[in-house]
C-alpha cells in the first residue's frame, strides 16, 4: 500500500470517529474528509474557522482541538 492510500485510509477512520463522536451527517462528513485530503489533520484543525460548518459542529472541534492541544503540550513536557 502507497502512503498516499495509506494516509487515506488514516483519514476515513480519523473522520468515522469524528462522525460518531459529532453526530455528523453526511454532508459534513464528507467535507471534513475532503478537507483532511487537501490540508492534513494537524492543518484542519488549526484552520477551523474557515470551515463552513454549523456552530454547534464547530464548538466541538474546537474543544477537540484544545484537548489535541493540552496533549502536545503534555508530551513536549515529558
Amino acid at each position: 500500500m502507497n502512503l498516499e492510500k495509506l494516509r487515506d485510509v488514516e483519514y476515513i477512520k480519523c473522520v468515522d470517529l469524528l462522525t460518531e463522536l459529532l453526530d455528523l451527517d453526511a454532508d459534513e462528513k464528507e467535507k471534513i474528509h475532503k478537507c483532511f485530503q487537501r490540508m492534513g489533520i494537524k492543518s484542519f484543525f488549526l484552520h477551523l474557522e474557515s470551515l463552513d460548518l454549523p456552530p454547534q459542529i464547530f464548538e466541538k472541534l474546537n474543544r477537540i482541538k484544545s484537548i489535541i492541544d493540552l496533549v502536545e503540550r503534555k508530551r513536549g513536557q515529558v
